[in-house]
């Protein structure tokens, strides 16, 4: 199985330069708890709610003035559609992170994978991630 079998078809996705509070609006609104942060359109990293918490407001940062790119978990890889999702999961561990960004060819975001994704598929398939 692989990262496309998958991924959500839709990412939120925000720029470098977008403040806390908006992509906290912005998680509200379209009730997720992970963005894509871009820059010029390519994948820069994730901002999720516990980044934005032990970030940003335990350090006391004021969320309107403070961008994402300050609190963002930056990911050394990412997945493409092909990616078998055992590998998927092993992007994940390595990231520390409970979300995958799926990037096409041209570094474009073309979904998510999410943790209780490849937890459900797991259980429906115990034989998807080889040792």
């Amino acid at each position: 199985m692989n990262a496309i079998d998958m991924m959500s078809g839709e990412a939120s996705i925000v720029e470098l330069n977008t403040s806390v509070a908006d992509a906290a609006c912005m998680m509200r609104e379209q009730n997720t708890g992970c963005l894509v942060v871009v820059e010029n359109g390519e994948l820069a990293g994730i901002i999720t709610e516990r980044d934005m918490v032990l970030g940003c407001l335990i350090d006391g940062h004021i969320s309107r003035k403070c961008e994402v790119r300050r609190h963002m978990t930056t990911l050394d890889e990412a997945a493409n559609p092909f990616t078998d999702i055992g590998d998927a999961l092993f992007i994940m561990m390595d990231n520390e992170v409970s979300c995958l960004p799926v990037v096409n060819d041209r570094g474009s975001v073309v979904g998510m994978i999410y943790a209780e994704d490849l937890s459900r598929a797991i259980e429906l398939d115990g034989d998807l991630i080889a040792v």
